[in-house]
Formats: C-alpha cells, sequence, structure tokens
C-alpha cells in the first residue's frame, strides 16, 4: 500500500516538472524567435523594423530566454536531486509514515512533525505541537 501511494506521488512530481519543463521551453522559444525575426530584417528597407525597436524588442526577447532557460532547467534537474525517501524522519514499524509512530520517537500523532527543540514539557508529559497546535502526550503511543 506505502509503495503503491510513493509510485503515485512521484509520477506526479514527473508530470510537473515536464508541464514546467515545456512552458519554459514554450518561453525560451518564444525569445529565440523574437530575437531572429528582428535581427534578421535587413536595415533600411520598408517594412523592417528601425534600430529602437530592435534594441527595445531585444531587451524583451532576452527576458523571456532567461526565463525560459531557467524554468526548463530547473525543471529537468530537479529530478536528479529529488530523492525517493520522505523528508519527515518517520519510525520504519509505523504503519502511516505521518503519523507519529511511538512514544520515544516525540513526533506528533497528529501530523508527525518533530517536538521542537526546547519545547516546554509537562511533567506528565503534556506538550502541543508547534506546528498543528495539537496536544499530545510523549508518554502515551
Amino acid at each position: 500500500m506505502k509503495q503503491h501511494r510513493h509510485q503515485g506521488i512521484e509520477q506526479a512530481g514527473k508530470i510537473g516538472r515536464a508541464l514546467v519543463g515545456v512552458w519554459g521551453l514554450l518561453f525560451l522559444g518564444i525569445g529565440v524567435s523574437v530575437l531572429i525575426f528582428l535581427w534578421i530584417q535587413p536595415f533600411g528597407d520598408f517594412g523592417s523594423p528601425p534600430l529602437f525597436f530592435r534594441i527595445f524588442g531585444s531587451f524583451i526577447a532576452l527576458g523571456f530566454v532567461a526565463f525560459g532557460l531557467a524554468m526548463a532547467a530547473g525543471a529537468f534537474a530537479v529530478g536528479r536531486h529529488m530523492s525517493s525517501e520522505p523528508s519527515i524522519p518517520v519510525d520504519p514499524t509505523s504503519e502511516n509514515p505521518h503519523s507519529g509512530s511511538t512514544a520515544t520517537s516525540y513526533t506528533c500523532p497528529h501530523c508527525g512533525a518533530p517536538l521542537a527543540e526546547g519545547a516546554d514539557v509537562s511533567p506528565k508529559g503534556d506538550v502541543k505541537c508547534t506546528y498543528c497546535k495539537a496536544w499530545f502526550n510523549i508518554h502515551s503511543k
């Protein structure tokens, strides 16, 4: 069950990265196309853009190129840096990786957030989660 859910999240991440990559390539293509169009036109002919518009349009097109490169590179590079491990440390014996597991894990049983460093814990073990604001006892399961 956990493996199937993890594969679904991983697949959704791949689709999202692909969409961001496509949008990045779209912006990159628009910028490069405008740059080529502006500077391939002969100077002084009827209908060719004046120098001011070539320069002004080039600045706008360079913005599109830079944004498109950043989006595409980010979308394709982030896949190499993502790990398949969950980011929250969890007890491997628990069934639900986001619910705190045992009394010794010191994680919130409601949201799975770790106990904040320097948190005020009552002598009986009652503490308030700094993330979801729920009360729980560190001594009970």
